[in-house]
């Protein structure tokens, strides 16, 4: 029982408390607690505080999250105390919720919320009793005509699913058996959920096509160069901003370091452009990085406006050097980059931790090989480290071990926000201001060339509505992961193996599906006669070798079954094949086209055109509702090793959910097997 809707998260944030529940929940109960083992919040506080475990969000407002939905009620009319009490009501099931699924992270628990407080204001809507939540089965029309979106709605009504489960599953819990849905309400959710399913079409991270991606780095290698020949400056100026923040503070500094008053800032503006004004090096050393761009302006606002934009530069290149994840570039420490002696000589490394390497999420220390060029970002994201270290605050950090210390410090809140969980210091978080935005417009221009590119790559589908002729290319920080993942492949130098402990996979599956369709790519590494000639031998021959497939498929009489292999003997018996099938140099071009292709599977072949996202390439019952799947007679040894694998993880003690689904697949399996077996008997 205890793995009862367990779920997998990044990591563990939130962990229930260590108190036994009982019918009456003490308002003193501790329910999150600091690093030191203090308490962080109460059970009586309407706003708990998890910044000792959560990397991401910090609080959850219970009041705010029932106030948001009755706010289109009319939230005055409410009396207080029943607000209060459906606050409770909420931080009530948090509790046990928490307690059922043995701990989850802080986005999940706060999803979760969202929907329950969407019951809760029903029932103070309509006068219902707390209790009776899962009995009234308007209350789902209530959720879903407050839903933003289809989408949306879905992931709601799943959410409430989980919960309905967990209280007909715990029945002998007194907190639970209060709770037991109706059948009424149950029947409603259902109808529903196939209305809003919880997920909708999913498209993979987009490829960063050739051109866009070979200029954006070489714009941001050239910038982050800029900056290292104008450090001197730099530098200069922080130790010029210190000089005037010492000043500043010198009579009233506390024996603590601590943030500035306003008056100590008000102190320190006057001191700052004293300097400015009499000593002629500072004025010069403004205006020079003006005229080159590393400042905003000619002034110290300039300048810090500008750093954070100058660390987004420093995460660019590092992340399509290594492909890191955003919160595995934040997790490097000042002293992370690094060399290994190798017999082929040094190799650079970034030194950081990552959350993936482990199924329960726990973080592990470990390296990403690099290249030389990053060289740059890192001395330049060092340079605005130090600099913050030192004329942030009313004192300069001298003292820290720098592993202790954030690369990428946050310039805004550096030393007086609450710290990274790795680090003493606040991480920058490269969002708000520091989002792509207007980075680099010119750079990302779409052009032709690029739709062609990405049209070609994806197989002439699913090609976004956004990437179109004339428009900028929206960049994500994870398509540089991708995006190097699939040109490492491309290139012929970088094996699968290799590829997997760079991107820090679990599982191979994992490593082949972001190389995806790799070999459609263009060979940024090497792209010469010589490759391109390669290329067009490699895509000759694959046409090929589909194309014999196929009329091997036509010729040899086997039965087939599955959608597309009873179309294709449908066609075939009704002479209405497409045209190009009707000799091998047809097909060929074809498949060259991406009009048809035709590659072996563990139930016979596939005929989609598109990337397999089903899974098809590790259990067998992922192409049994294929519209794109073709069996062969000998697909029933691979659907019942499928079917063996299910029932034995069936004998187990596995989550609902997960059981329901298995359950779902053997007898899917079951019915696909019969008229498999009808249809060979037959012939």
């Amino acid at each position: 029982m205890k793995h009862l809707m367990s779920r997998d998260s990044t990591a563990r944030e939130v962990v229930p408390p260590k108190e036994v529940l009982s019918p009456t929940l003490d308002d003193e109960m501790v329910v999150t607690i600091s690093k030191e083992g203090s308490p962080l919040s109460r059970f009586k506080d309407d706003i708990w505080d998890y910044s000792a475990t959560s990397t991401s969000m910090k609080t959850i407002n219970f009041r705010t999250k029932v106030e948001s939905v009755l706010s289109d009620k009319g939230e005055n009319k409410f009396e207080n105390e029943t607000l209060s009490n459906a606050v409770k009501f909420l931080k009530t099931i948090a509790v046990h919720w928490v307690g059922v699924v043995g701990g989850c992270s802080m986005s999940k628990l706060n999803g979760d919320l969202v929907a329950m407080a969407n019951l809760i204001s029903y029932c103070v809507v309509n006068g219902v009793q707390f209790k009776k939540i899962f009995s009234t089965p308007n209350a789902i029309e209530f959720l879903i005509r407050r839903g933003s979106s289809d989408k949306q709605i879905g992931i709601l009504l799943a959410k409430v699913q989980r919960f309905t489960d967990t209280a007909v599953a715990l029945g002998n819990s007194w907190f639970w058996r209060e709770l037991t849905p109706s059948v009424e309400f149950l029947n409603r959710l259902k109808r529903f959920r196939q209305q809003f399913p919880e997920t909708g079409d999913t498209f993979q991270t987009l490829l960063i096509p050739s051109k866009i991606y070979q200029n954006l780095l070489k714009s941001t290698i050239e910038d982050l160069d800029l900056f290292v020949e104008k450090k001197d400056a730099i530098n200069f100026l922080f130790q010029m901003r210190t000089l005037a923040r010492d000043k500043a503070v010198s009579l009233d500094r506390k024996l603590g370091a601590s943030p500035l008053t306003s008056n100590q800032a008000a102190r320190v503006r006057v001191q700052w452009n004293k300097l400015a004004r009499d000593d002629g090096r500072v004025a010069a050393a403004l205006k020079e990085l003006c005229d080159v761009g590393i400042s905003k302006s000619e002034s110290w606002a300039g300048i810090t406006e500008n750093l954070g934009r100058w660390q987004f530069r420093c995460a660019i290149l590092i992340a399509a050097f290594t492909g890191m994840r955003k919160g595995e570039l934040l997790s490097i420490p000042l002293n992370g980059l690094k060399t290994l002696s190798t017999d082929s000589g040094d190799i650079p490394v970034f030194w950081s931790s990552t959350t993936k390497l482990e199924d329960s999420g726990v973080p592990r220390f470990t390296k990403w090989v690099t290249s030389s060029v990053v060289e740059s970002a890192f001395e330049v994201a060092r340079i605005i480290t130090n600099g913050a270290l030192s004329w942030s605050d009313d004192r300069a950090v001298v003292d820290a071990n720098e592993q202790d210390i954030p690369l990428f410090l946050s310039v805004e809140y550096g030393k007086k926000g609450k710290p990274h969980p790795r680090f003493r210091y606040t991480a920058t978080s490269f969002n708000g201001g520091c989002a792509f935005g207007d980075m680099y417009k010119d750079e990302r221009q779409i052009t032709n060339e690029d739709v062609e590119e990405i049209s070609w790559f994806l197989y002439g589908e699913n090609v976004p509505n956004c990437i179109r002729v004339g428009k900028t290319w929206p960049l994500t920080f994870h398509q540089f992961r991708r995006s190097m993942a699939v040109y490492a492949a491309a290139s012929g130098r970088v094996s699968y193996p290799v590829l997997k402990a760079q991107l820090k996979h679990i599982s191979m599956i994992m490593t082949a599906y972001y190389s995806n369709c790799s070999s459609r790519a263009i060979n940024i590494l090497g792209n010469g006669l010589e490759v391109k000639g390669l290329r067009a031998e490699w895509a000759e021959a694959k046409a090929r070798a589909e194309a014999d497939d196929l009329f091997h498929l036509l010729e040899n009489g086997l039965p087939l079954a599955g959608s597309a292999g009873k179309k294709l003997r449908s066609q075939q018996a009704k002479r209405e094949l497409p045209r190009f099938l009707e000799s091998r140099k047809t097909t060929k071009q074809a498949v060259k086209n991406g009009k048809i292709r035709y590659r072996p599977t563990l139930v016979g072949g596939c005929m989609s055109v598109k990337p397999c996202n089903k899974g098809a390439g590790v259990l067998a019952s992922a192409c049994v509702s294929c519209e794109d799947a073709v069996f062969l007679p000998g697909s029933k040894i691979a659907l019942e090793q499928t079917k063996e694998f299910y029932e034995m993880q069936l004998a187990g003690d596995i989550p609902k959910r997960a059981r329901q689904e298995y359950e779902l697949n053997v007898r899917k399996i079951n019915i696909f097997l019969q008229n498999l077996i009808e249809s060979t008997e037959v012939s």
